[in-house]
Parts: structure tokens; sequence; C-alpha cells
């Protein structure tokens, strides 16, 4: 199989496997417990090379007794979570199916330097939209999170290794 096929069979699958799931656990009306927030983080993860900002909430909503969190910030975080959360995870597979769009083309004689140059474009511009998501949830920590939560933060992601290196950093 050449690579450019393996490379739409992995991102089929993961839009199969992962998107749909996602799309319910975004859907449902309860609150996620661990274990889903677990799940999500993960499946985020697969998708977290489309961009630069970590995922955050799975991690503080999994340790939310850690950081003693309020029932006001609990309910922040929920209600981000269904605003915003099918909106970045649609973005993201966008993003994923654009560049593998990309690739293909790129490897057609018959695709244009200007079409080229305008599909990276509609990617960058979907990083930046998928960015601005991702800063909306940053902006609601940083306005919520108490000074000794920030503090319980680096304690709370010891469990992740990309988010605990950052931090010790």
């Amino acid at each position: 199989m050449k690579f450019q096929a393996k490379t739409f069979a992995i991102i089929l699958i993961v839009n199969c496997l992962i998107v749909e799931p996602l799309g319910a656990m975004h859907e449902s009306e309860h609150d996620l417990t661990d274990e889903e927030w677990l799940i999500v983080k993960g499946r985020l993860d697969l998708l977290d090379g489309v961009n630069y900002m970590p995922t955050l909430l799975p991690t503080i909503m999994r340790h939310r007794d850690v950081l003693e969190l309020t029932k006001q910030q609990i309910s922040s975080f929920r209600n981000w979570r269904k605003q915003h959360y099918g909106n970045m995870v649609e973005v993201m597979n966008t993003i994923i199916n654009k560049r593998v769009d990309f690739k293909k083309a790129s490897l057609n004689p018959k695709t244009s330097d200007e079409e080229l140059i305008e599909m990276q474009s509609d990617i960058l511009n979907l990083h930046k939209k998928l960015l601005e998501i991702k800063l909306s949830c940053r902006k609601m920590l940083v306005d919520n999170f108490t000074e000794e939560q920030w503090d319980n933060f680096a304690f709370a992601v010891a469990d992740d290794p990309k988010l605990a290196s950052l931090i010790q950093q």
C-alpha cells in the first residue's frame, strides 16, 4: 500500500472511530465521569497534532478534586464544553482532511503553485480558528482559576508527560 493510501486509511479510521464517539460525548446532557474525561483527552490527543495549544480542560476536570474546583467553576467548564467542543473537534478533523487533500494535490503535476498556496492558506485559517477556540478555553481558565489552583495545576498534570514537561521548564 502506498504511503498516501495508508495516510488516507488512517484518517478514515480516525474519523470513524473517534469523531462520532467524541460527538456523542459532547451531545450528552450528563456530566462526564473521570473515565469519560480520560477517553475524551486520549481522543483529543490523537487530533492534537494539528495544533500547538495543549488541550487542558479534560485534565482539569479529571483532577477537579485536587484543584478544589468550585461548583461555579465546574459549571463554567461544562458550559464551555457544551458550547465549543463539537466545533473544536470539527475544525480539527477539517484540518486533517485538508492536509491530506493538500498532500495529494502537491503530488499531482496538474496542480498549480497558486492552488497549493490557496489550499495552504485555508489550512492556516483553520489553525487560527482552532487557536481562537482553544484560547477561549484558556481565557476561561485564567479568569476563573485562583492562584492556589494554578499552583496545584502542576501536580494535577503530573500524569500527563506532555503537559508536565512544559510546566517543569
